[in-house]
């Protein structure tokens, strides 16, 4: 389908639209747009080529009779690297499969909106909510669920050197690189993470992880997370930070290692701080970052 980078060009995007069997209310059957947790930044690492985990969330709303659009978002199956965690490109795809699935001629979709997403989707997800009214203002957004959202970005690049985040960093550094022409990759990185920067256009999450894993040294430079432009790009893509007229769910396990739980709370003291309605559930007991993914969905 079709949407808009940030740099105002036409692209393709891909993803899924599941349509339930019945009849349609005569006003439409609602949306729910789900927006996908972190694949990687390879084109082999798009969803929909087999199928997505938000495809488990969705059968509740199917079987509530509503059609659910899952966005590949940007760059994941279709030419140009995929920009990971900038919040306007992931907003735009989540948005845009609501018009993709309002032509399909089965899907008989109203003008009401669902939005949800978990980790990087719930990034996604929140993103999405904070652009509906000027991107789509033909559809009206009742809601926006986001689980375990993948924020504060400048603390990742801070933890750059931590086990486990060093893959998530590198990800940001080449999706923003692909975003924005002024965010130049050696600004931030070493040499020898300028020279595995494509380590991410050649596997997912799990390989670039293995990758990074057979290094000696540090992929990103010491205090990266305050060189310019570096530092206000990522503060920017942080969401939370205007308000809407659309309440939000946040949900996030107490056991997640993978995005801390003191993410998302620094999230919603921003919400707070600038008007936003905004609840946040903290699962206790539900495990890891995937592990409870099911349970943050059931909220």
């Amino acid at each position: 389908y079709l949407s808009e980078s940030i740099a105002g060009d036409p692209i393709p995007v891909t993803g899924m639209v599941l349509v339930p069997d019945g009849d349609a209310p005569d006003d439409g059957r609602l949306v729910l747009t789900l927006a996908h947790g972190t694949t990687g930044i390879a084109d082999e690492c798009a969803p929909s080529k087999e199928g997505a985990a938000e495809a488990v969330a969705a059968i509740p709303a199917i079987d509530r009779g509503w059609v659910v659009a899952i966005t590949d978002y940007e760059g994941l199956g279709t030419p140009g690297r995929h920009p990971y965690l900038v919040g306007e490109s992931e907003g735009r795809g989540v948005l845009d499969a609501v018009l993709a699935a309002a032509a399909v001629p089965e899907a008989d979709t109203g003008t009401d909106v669902l939005i949800g997403g978990y980790s990087q989707g719930g990034h996604g997800a929140l993103w999405a909510n904070q652009i509906a009214e000027e991107w789509t203002p033909g559809i009206d957004v009742l809601g926006t669920f986001a689980g375990a959202p993948a924020t504060e970005i400048p603390v990742i690049l801070s933890a750059a050197s931590l086990p486990g985040v060093s893959a998530f960093a590198l990800m940001v550094v080449a999706g923003f690189a692909a975003a924005y022409p002024e965010a130049d990759p050696a600004l931030v990185l070493t040499d020898e993470g300028v020279d595995h920067l494509d380590v991410v256009d050649q596997g997912c999450t799990g390989g670039v992880r293995a990758a990074l894993a057979a290094l000696d040294g540090p992929i990103v430079r010491e205090g990266a997370a305050s060189v310019e432009p570096w530092a206000t790009l990522a503060a920017e893509n942080d969401p939370g930070q205007v308000a809407t007229g659309v309440p939000v769910l946040i949900a996030h396990s107490d056991g997640d290692r993978s995005v801390p739980p003191a993410f998302s709370a620094m999230l919603v003291d921003r919400m707070c701080d600038v008007g936003q309605v905004v609840e946040r559930r903290v699962l206790v007991g539900a495990g890891g970052h995937v592990e409870a993914a099911p349970e943050a969905y059931r909220q």
